[in-house]
Formats: C-alpha cells, sequence, structure tokens
C-alpha cells in the first residue's frame, strides 16, 4: 500500500520550474523528495564535489597513516624520523592543494547565490 495517499497539483511558472529541477539534481533528490523536505523545514545542501569526494578519501588515508605511525611510536616510544617527515610534510602540502583547488574557484558557499 502506498504510503501517500494525498496528490497536490500546483503551478509554477517556467523559472520556478527550472529553478525546481536545479536544486532538486544538485541536491540529489528528485523533484519530489526535494519538495517534502523542504515542506517538512529540512536544510537542503548539494552533494559534495567530486574534487571534495577525492580529498575526504585523501585525508581519510593520511589520518590512517598517522594512527598507524602513532601506534608503533606508542609500542616502541619512539619516531623514525622518516614517520616524523611523513607527518611534518603531509598535511600542510595537503592543505595547500586543498585551498588551491576549492578556493581558487571563486564558488559562493555562503548561499547567497541566486541559483
Amino acid at each position: 500500500m502506498r504510503k501517500r495517499t494525498i496528490k497536490k497539483q500546483i503551478w509554477i511558472n517556467q523559472d520556478e520550474e527550472n529553478l525546481l529541477k536545479l536544486k532538486s539534481k544538485k541536491s540529489g533528490l528528485n523533484e519530489s523528495e526535494f519538495l517534502r523536505s523542504c515542506i517538512k523545514g529540512y536544510k537542503i545542501k548539494e552533494q559534495p564535489t567530486k574534487e571534495i569526494i577525492e580529498f575526504t578519501r585523501k585525508i581519510t588515508g593520511i589520518a590512517n597513516n598517522i594512527n598507524q605511525i602513532a601506534r608503533v611510536v606508542n609500542t616502541v616510544g619512539y619516531i623514525k624520523d622518516e614517520d616524523l617527515n611523513y607527518i611534518k610534510n603531509t598535511m600542510p602540502q595537503f592543505i595547500v592543494d586543498f585551498q588551491k583547488k576549492i578556493y581558487s574557484r571563486g564558488d559562493d558557499f555562503s548561499g547567497s547565490n541566486k541559483n
């Protein structure tokens, strides 16, 4: 049996249609799910870009490596120079790469853009 038994028909203009299609696509929801989420007052966000997903994978890998180094340090009581250099160099380089790739695009994430 259907969960939703009430059908509503609304009229919108072409600009609203275009906006609904764009926003629902960016959110990863179909138009019905998007509208129901709006009605419920949910804050709907865009799906992460491929770049964000790639950086998330990279930072997860870096965090795992640092965690493995920390386990060894806790066991043996000291850190190898190569492990210390990895920690010193990897995070700052990751941050620089992230800032160049993400912040230099000119995207407006403040929510003030009209899309």
